[in-house]
């Protein structure tokens, strides 16, 4: 016999990830567990996670990015906000951290063939090795926050539950085969709020600053921070305007938080930065772009360099375009990558 391809498998501690261990040990690889700490108070989740490596008798190490989380991730995410974007931390994270010094890690320092996580997305060949989107339950798909994922990592990704209908699916699996103790709640917050509301996390590390509230020209409420609003914003205004008033426009050089109209959130172009291609730009042909997290992909024009900033010209109208969120890019289901948007 063959000596056994080697896989190293994300543990978070949760269903997901404890059950794509299960199954590639079953389909007859060599697995090793890595767990990540990236803040604390995050060491309980990990301990869950060694406690399953070792009912699963596979090897398990926990790798300290404490620090490197913070500056990358945290520190990012709180610039953004404190400039009037609405960063995602998720999708930087993906690829700074888990695809990005994880992948290189687990490759480098175990030999690692393939890397695993319990990402609900699939990979397949188009044009090369990509990742697509899974097709039997879309509720749960996760390749949009792995747009900014560097292509050439993609061959070496393993996706064990991509193929699952539902979560209740992967529980009930997960239980059959004796898989017990994972973290079995989901939080749809961001993991580093630590149970905290988002204004909440941002009021304890950014404060308050009172500004201007604008509409049609004119001062009509004041604020308490920028970074407690995001681009298309209705509810939470408290302002007596007699119809509905959205956030156009956040600007941090004068503070000021900017209302107006619906039909004034309507943008048919929009510039990306810090892009990304996991399929060679010059195989796109006829690309979808994906704004925010489950909006309606919509046909690209055009996309045009300029300096250091690409140019997206849309076949219609979006809204809610949002400095600081990842427009995606797709081909059929097919993942091509993604970008920033900037402005």
């Amino acid at each position: 016999m063959g000596e056994k391809r080697k896989v190293a498998v994300a543990m978070s501690g949760g269903v997901d990830s404890s059950l794509s261990a299960l199954l590639l040990k079953k389909e007859g690889y060599e697995v090793l567990g890595v767990s990540f700490l990236l803040f604390d108070g995050q060491e309980k989740a990990l301990w869950h996670a060694k406690g399953i490596a070792e009912n699963l008798e596979i090897p398990h190490t926990i790798i300290d990015l404490r620090e490197t989380f913070k500056k990358e991730i945290i520190v990012a995410f709180l610039q953004g906000y404190s400039q009037g974007k609405t960063p995602n931390p998720c999708a930087l994270c993906n690829r700074i951290i888990k695809f990005g010094i994880v992948a290189e890690f687990v490759k480098r320092d175990f030999g690692a063939e393939f890397y695993a996580t319990g990402h609900y997305v699939r990979k397949g060949e188009y044009k090369g090795y990509l990742l697509f989107r899974v097709s039997k339950n879309l509720a749960k798909d996760q390749s949009y926050f792995l747009a900014l994922v560097k292509g050439e990592v993609i061959e070496h990704l393993l996706f064990p539950v991509g193929e699952f209908e539902s979560k209740e699916e992967v529980k009930k699996l997960a239980e059959k085969n004796g898989l017990k103790g994972f973290q079995k709640s989901e939080s749809q917050d961001v993991c580093f709020f630590m149970g905290k509301t988002l204004k909440e996390f941002l009021k304890e590390h950014l404060g308050e600053k009172e500004g201007e509230i604008i509409y049609q020209g004119k001062v009509v409420g004041r604020h308490r921070g920028i970074h407690f609003y995001t681009i298309g914003q209705r509810k939470g205004l408290n302002l007596p305007l007699g119809k509905p008033v959205y956030v156009i426009k956040l600007e941090a050089e004068t503070n000021r938080v900017y209302l107006g109209e619906e039909k004034e959130l309507e943008k048919k172009e929009f510039y990306l930065e810090d892009i990304n291609f996991q399929l060679p730009f010059a195989f796109w042909e006829r690309p979808l772009a994906q704004i925010r997290y489950r909006t309606e992909k919509i046909q690209v024009k055009d996309i045009v360099r300029e300096g250091e900033a690409w140019k997206v010209i849309l076949e219609r109208s979006a809204k809610r375009i949002t400095p600081g969120q990842v427009c995606a890019f797709y081909e059929s289901d097919f993942l091509l990558g993604g970008g920033i948007i900037k402005d």
